[in-house]
């Protein structure tokens, strides 16, 4: 098996856990995408606690639910937000 196969297979396996254990959130279903979860702002705070976010003066970010409050927090900060636009053509 190699990696391609062996990161689909988790993904699917995370994917299916977290709709089981009622931890995905909107979004659903979350297969085939960055998913949202329960938790996810909170964990987004902890981000703000990193070295590496309190020297960071630009942040990039995806443009997926789970992210939303690490995109708010880095606006609120006064930091360059830059996201990924992956669905846009031009």
């Amino acid at each position: 098996m190699n990696i391609q196969e062996e990161k689909k297979i988790l993904r699917e396996k995370i994917w299916k856990l977290l709709e089981e254990k009622e931890i995905a959130r909107f979004p659903l279903p979350c297969q085939g995408r960055i998913p949202n979860f329960k938790g996810a702002d909170k964990a987004a705070k902890l981000v703000t606690t990193l070295p590496e976010w309190k020297k960071a003066k630009i942040i990039f970010s995806n443009p997926d639910f789970a992210q939303q409050k690490v995109r708010e927090l880095s606006l609120k900060e006064g930091k360059i937000l830059i996201m990924a636009t992956p669905k846009l053509k031009e």
